[in-house]
C-alpha cells in the first residue's frame, strides 16, 4: 500500500463457498491459542456480526445498497467487482457520491505492499482482519487519508484510487480546495477532483477518525450503491504505484482501471497496449 512519504481467468467461487471460507478464517483465528482471551473474544464477536451480514441479496439492483455478499469474495476479485460501483458519502447532511474507476488489491500476509505483510496485526491495521466490507482508512504525510475496504481473505483489503465524480461535484470542489479563490478544480467535469487515493478521501469527507472500521453494509454516513458492471476486456491490469519497496511484488499485475476512463490517477500505457 502507498506509504506516506493480461489477467488470467479465475473461475470464481460461489456465494455460498465464499462465505463458508470467510466464516471459517474467523473461527481459526477465534480458536488459536496464541491469540490473547480478549482479542479472540473480539474476533468471535466479530464473527457473528458478520455472519449475521452474510445473507444478503446475491442480485443487486441498479442503485441499490450493496450488502455483505458483494464483499464477500476474493481480493482480486473484489477489486475488479468494485470498478463501476457508487461510492457515497454524506456530508453536511448532504449527498456526495462518485463512480470507483481505479482499485488496487493488496493480498494480505503473503503480499510485500500490504500493511499486513507477514501476518503483522496493530491497532493502525485492525479494520484489515474484519469483515469483509469493513473501511480501512489510514493517514498519509500526516494530513491525508488513503481508503481501503477489507476483502474475504484475512488481512486483505483493496484501495479505492479514484473516482469519477457523480453526484454535488461543488460540494467536492469545495471540500479539496477549501473554497479558496480561483483553486476549483471544475474543469473537464472535475478531473481533478477524485483522480487520487487522497484526492477522493477530501472531496467525499473521509477521515480516519469518522470512517476507519466502519461497516459499509451497515453505515449511514457512508456506504456503496450498485452502479454498473465492468466487463473484464475493458478493465486494465497493470503493476501497483508507489510500492517501491515491496520487491518481488512490485511488478505484479494488481491495479485495475476502466479502460478510456479520464478519471483514472495514472494510465499504464504498457499495460493498456496489450488491447490492441
Amino acid at each position: 500500500m502507498p506509504r506516506g512519504k493480461g489477467a488470467r481467468n479465475i473461475k470464481r467461487k460461489s456465494d455460498t463457498d465464499v462465505v463458508a471460507s470467510s466464516s471459517k478464517i474467523k473461527k481459526t483465528l477465534s480458536e488459536d491459542d496464541s491469540i490473547s482471551p480478549d482479542i479472540r473474544k473480539s474476533i468471535k464477536d466479530e464473527q457473528v456480526s458478520c455472519d449475521s451480514g452474510s445473507q444478503g441479496a446475491v442480485i443487486h439492483a441498479p442503485g441499490s445498497r450493496l450488502d455483505s455478499m458483494f464483499f464477500n469474495r476474493s481480493c482480486k476479485e473484489l477489486a475488479k467487482a468494485l470498478l463501476g460501483q457508487t461510492l457515497i458519502s454524506i456530508v453536511d447532511k448532504t449527498r456526495v457520491a462518485g463512480k470507483i474507476v481505479e482499485t488496487e488489491a493488496y493480498l494480505g500476509p503473503e503480499d510485500k505492499a500490504a500493511h499486513s505483510y507477514n501476518g503483522k496485526r496493530t491497532a493502525r491495521n485492525e479494520a484489515m482482519f474484519l469483515c469483509p466490507g469493513t473501511a480501512y482508512v489510514y493517514n498519509i504525510y500526516g494530513m491525508y487519508c488513503c481508503m481501503n475496504i477489507s476483502a474475504e481473505e484475512n488481512g486483505a483489503a483493496v484501495l479505492i484510487r479514484a473516482l469519477q465524480p457523480l453526484e454535488n461535484l461543488e460540494n467536492m470542489d469545495k471540500l479539496r480546495t477549501k473554497g479558496k479563490e480561483g483553486a476549483s478544480l471544475m474543469k473537464k467535469g472535475g478531473q481533478g477532483l477524485c483522480n487520487g487515493p487522497s484526492k477522493l478521501c477530501q472531496a467525499l469527507g473521509i477521515t480516519k477518525d469518522a470512517v476507519n472500521k466502519v461497516k459499509l453494509q451497515e453505515s449511514d454516513s457512508v456506504w456503496l450503491e450498485k452502479g454498473e458492471d465492468i466487463d473484464d476486456k475493458d478493465i486494465v491490469c497493470c503493476k501497483r504505484i508507489n510500492i517501491d519497496y515491496a520487491g518481488d511484488w512490485v511488478e505484479k499485475p494488481l491495479r485495475f482501471y476502466v479502460r478510456g476512463n479520464g478519471f483514472v490517477s495514472i494510465k499504464d500505457k504498457d499495460a493498456e497496449k496489450d488491447f490492441g
